[in-house]
This record gives structure tokens, C-alpha cells and sequence, in this order.
């Protein structure tokens, strides 16, 4: 039976519009190969094998799935390059290059009948184990996430990658996971000693409130481990009240908790005059809320909140009218086609909801204007667009170090100046041997007078020859990296880029210049070294 997979695709192309035969299509390809597990080396059967189109707009895409041997045979393929896919439950294809780098590629000449290929699939593995209660009674409905650590804006944070719930044994089984490194966290409900309500509590494996405690646990390709077993805390987690003051109505839904990991799921309500957050774990938080005074208009109260081990009652909110940020917007070193198709954007520290970080149109008269907008810091932004780049900003006539500002304080006009002079850095990446290197990550990091500016950086992926291309590269001083692996957004953290400092090489990229520069890539096991 053909896949899902391949069904949908063969019908998306069953409805676009056929090109007329051209010679290349009259010297179509064949293209044949396996699909084998990793481990074992056998075939995998029932795995849609896709050539995925570099040219989406005009060239067509290709799939089959396997035999019971693992064999894949595809016909009538037009020459061009195309993306290598395998999509197979509880396998992952394997591929050399870099975190989030393309797949591997295929170039199809005509009359090629490249029939030898030969795709790795690694099985996907299993973590499973049991929640129990402080007393040691299985813990039924609790959630069990498998988080990992990832890098989001630079910093590095443990994010849930799977969750399940506990069964009536408390038993879990977490599936589908890659190779790595994982740690657990269990949200249960403990029914507190001489109290009627039970309470929600956070344990990381093995019982840990504190997640800087929690202990890694190493997944090995199609490993299914078991005996990861989580204890609930019985206590540690506490409520914060606030006061309403009279003339503000506030929504259930418009207050929000923060750390350092983002927005933060909690048990709450709202009455006339009070809001609650419950079962929170000790820590630093923000706490944001969004009212409404009786004419309708929005206003905003914001509170920091330090929890170590017993509640708060913070008293009463000062809520503050919304903020109105009003610019105009010029473009210097050139010109662009249309500022209509640009966004500003605000962006906050609280990237988690869409409400703290508003954007808005240009408008024909290059003004834009923000109304009501919540009163906290601003990174100021603009979509990312071919041939443009935020170069500055002034607030009256006075520009500032860096694109960011307070919209809790008295605010001038803003001029959002804008660059179109980008430059443009090509090269190609080898390893300490001399080979070419694909599929490695290279980052451009601003450096010199733009060291400050994260907006100013750009990363790209070699290809299968080793050569890579940086478009749009705002003029200025670089540091230039090459990795053969690296975790997804690492390379934008100041603290992992350390070590490997002296690994880069500096670049400067002249106003609208063409620059060529190649670079060694860092090995990725000297990544893999610095991350134990």
C-alpha cells in the first residue's frame, strides 16, 4: 500500500498544470536504491522514499515506497537537483552535516540512472519508567515531558520535546525520540496531609523540584530503556496573589507568569478584586496582567516576584495606560522596491505571546504609528526581506547604541533608518585535513561597532561541494564560523562561541561588496567535547 505520504503528493501534483515536454523531460532519469537501518543493516520496508524539487515553482517532485527489502525505484525524473527525504514511523534518516541543514542532495543529468543509493535510517528510541507519589502509590494522569536543551535568542533552555501521561499504574512510555541527551519532568497532583484539595507538583527524574538537579539520561539510537523511575516532591510549589483595584476589569486570560524559561503553565483565577497564580515553584518571576478601565481603554501592570518558600500576597497592582510609539522610516545606501511589504516589528522580552509583540505597516508617507502597546522594552525589528536591513534608529534627533527602547518611559518620535548597501560573503568550508566539507553550518557574527547587534547576524549551510553563500549581509566587521555539527541556535550564544574563538576568522564586508573568504570548520567532536 502506497504511503499517505506519497498519496498526497502525487495528487498535488495530479492538480498543477502540466508543462509542456521539453527536452529534458524527453531525457528523463531512473533513480534506484535501499533504505537500511542503521543498526542492523537490513532493509526497511514501507518508507516513502521523496526527491524533493529545488525548484518548487517549476520542476516536479518524486516518491515511491520501499519494498520488503527496502528497495526504492523511481522513473521519468527530470534532470535537476533535488532534496533527498525518507520518511519512515520510528526511523529518522541519517545524514552527515550539520543540525538543521538541509537533507542530503541528488543532481540528475539527463540520461543519468543512478541506481546504488544507498539510505541510512537510525530507529527512533523509547524512554519509559513510572510516576509515583510521595508515599509511593502510583501516580495516575500525571504528564511526563522529555525535555532537552536548546538554544532559543542565544540562550539555552530546557525545552519539552515529547509528553505523555501516566497510565493507572503510573506507568509511561515516551517513543519517537532521536538519539541524545534528555532529562524528565513529571507534573503530578499530591493530596496534601489534613487538606481537601490535592495540589499540582513539578518533579524532574529522579525527584528533584529544581531542574538545574535533574539528571541526563543518554539515548542511544533505538534504545528502549526502561526503569526511569520519578517520585513527586510532596511539597514546593506555593501561590501568588495580587489585588485588582477598583476600576479595572481583568480578564482571566490576560495574566500571564514568567522566568527565565518563558511563559510558565499555572493553576489561577480571577475575582472582582483579586488574581492568583497556584502551584508555582520557588524562583524569579515576572508577573504581567492586561485590564480594562470602564471607558474601555487597555491598561497594564507589571510586578517582580521573588518565591522561596512560602505565598505571596503582592498587594495591590498599579495598572498604567497603554504606550503610543509613533516614526517614520528612511532608507539610505540605496534603494528598496516598496516599503508597503515591511513590517516593524516590537519585539519584547516576552516572546512567548503574540500581545507583547506587536508589528505594524509602513504607511504610503513612511510613518507607522503603535497604539496601546504594553509598556515594557522593545527590541525595534523589521521582517527579514531580500536586500534590506535595519542600519539605525533615532528617537528625536539623537540615535541610539542599539535598536531598543522602553516603552514604560516618556518616548520621542522615532526614524527607523534602513540600510539597502548589504553585502554578500561566499567561500567554501573545508575540514583540518583539507576536504571539503557539506552540509556545515557557517555563521557570520557581527562584531567590531555591530558586536551589539544579534539582528546583524546571518547563517547559511554548505552545499555538497562545500561552498556556501551569505546574502544580505549588512556592512561591517565579522567574525566567521564553520562547524561540521552544532547544536541548532548555539553558535548565537557569546558563551559557547568562546571556546572556539580563536577557530574564526575576521571579515569585513565593505558597503554592497562581494567578498570570498574560506574557513576550516570546527570538528564536531570538538563540539561534542566542549558539551560533556
Amino acid at each position: 500500500m502506497i504511503s499517505i505520504f506519497i498519496a498526497i503528493l502525487l495528487a498535488q501534483q495530479a492538480l498543477a498544470p502540466a508543462a509542456a515536454p521539453t527536452s529534458s523531460t524527453r531525457s528523463a532519469a531512473r533513480v534506484a536504491g535501499r533504505v537500511v537501518d542503521s543498526l542492523s543493516g537490513g532493509g526497511v520496508a514501507k518508507a516513502a522514499v521523496i526527491l524533493r524539487a529545488h525548484d518548487l515553482e517549476h520542476a516536479w517532485s518524486y516518491g515511491d515506497e520501499t519494498d520488503g527489502q527496502g528497495h526504492f525505484s523511481m522513473s521519468a525524473i527530470d534532470p535537476g537537483e533535488y532534496t533527498i527525504a525518507v520518511e519512515r514511523a520510528g526511523f529518522a534518516l541519517e545524514s552527515t552535516g550539520a543540525a538543521g541543514a538541509p537533507g542530503p542532495s541528488l543532481k540528475i543529468d539527463a540520461g543519468q540512472f543512478p541506481n546504488d543509493l544507498n539510505l541510512r535510517v537510525a530507529p527512533l528510541g523509547v524512554i519509559a519508567g513510572q510516576v509515583v507519589d510521595s508515599e509511593g502509590e502510583p501516580a495516575r494522569g500525571a504528564t511526563v515531558d522529555a525535555l532537552r536543551y536548546v538554544y532559543v535568542r542565544g540562550k539555552k533552555q530546557l525545552r519539552a520535546v515529547a509528553t505523555v501521561r501516566s497510565g493507572d499504574r503510573g506507568d509511561f512510555r515516551i517513543f519517537g525520540l532521536r538519539a541524545g541527551i534528555y532529562y524528565l519532568k513529571a507534573t503530578g497532583r499530591q493530596v496534601a496531609p489534613f487538606e481537601l484539595l490535592d495540589k499540582a507538583t513539578v518533579t524532574y527524574y529522579p525527584g528533584t523540584a529544581d531542574s538545574s538537579r535533574a539528571a541526563p539520561i543518554e539515548l542511544r539510537a533505538g534504545a528502549q530503556t526502561r526503569g526511569f523511575d520519578i517520585r513527586l516532591q510532596s511539597s514546593g510549589a506555593y501561590t501568588l496573589r495580587f489585588h485588582i483595584p477598583p476600576g479595572i476589569t481583568l480578564s482571566p486570560f490576560a495574566s500571564h507568569l514568567f522566568n527565565s524559561q518563558g511563559s510558565l503553565p499555572t493553576e489561577g483565577g480571577t475575582s472582582r478584586n483579586e488574581v492568583f497564580f497556584g502551584n508555582v515553584p520557588p524562583g524569579s518571576y515576572e508577573a504581567l496582567f492586561m485590564g480594562l478601565r470602564a471607558d474601555k481603554s487597555p491598561s497594564y501592570a507589571r510586578r517582580h516576584v521573588e518565591l522561596t518558600n512560602a505565598e505571596i500576597d503582592s498587594g495591590t497592582l498599579d495598572f498604567v495606560p497603554g504606550a503610543t510609539i509613533i516614526g517614520t522610516v528612511r532608507v539610505e545606501g540605496g534603494t528598496i522596491p516598496s516599503l508597503a511589504k515591511l513590517q516593524i516589528r516590537l519585539l519584547s522580552d516576552f516572546r512567548d505571546l503574540p500581545q507583547f509583540n506587536p508589528s505594524t505597516g509602513i504607511k504610503p508617507d513612511a510613518s507607522f504609528a503603535f497604539e496601546a502597546a504594553v509598556p515594557v522594552a522593545y527590541d525595534i525589528a523589521i521582517d527579514r526581506a531580500t536586500g534590506v536591513y535595519l542600519k539605525t534608529v533615532r528617537m528625536g534627533s539623537q540615535p541610539l547604541a542599539q535598536p531598543r527602547i522602553d516603552a514604560a518611559e516618556k518616548l520621542e518620535p522615532l526614524t527607523v533608518v534602513l540600510g539597502a548597501d548589504v553585502g554578500e560573503l561566499e567561500g567554501i568550508v573545508k575540514n583540518s585535513k583539507g576536504d571539503l566539507v557539506p552540509r556545515a553550518r557557517v555563521d557570520a557574527i557581527a562584531d567590531g561597532d555591530h558586536a551589539k547587534r544579534p539582528d546583524f547576524n546571518r547563517s547559511t549551510f554548505s552545499d555538497e561541494k562545500g561552498l556556501f553563500k551569505i546574502a544580505d549581509l549588512p556592512p561591517g566587521q565579522y567574525q566567521i564560523f564553520a562547524w561540521e555539527n552544532v547544536p541548532d541556535g548555539a553558535p548565537q550564544d557569546p558563551e559557547f562561541r568562546k571556546p572556539f574563538g580563536n577557530q574564526a576568522i575576521a571579515v569585513t564586508i565593505p558597503p554592497s561588496a562581494r567578498v570570498h573568504s574560506n574557513i576550516t570548520a570546527i570538528s564536531a567532536t570538538q563540539v561534542d567535547r566542549f558539551l560533556q
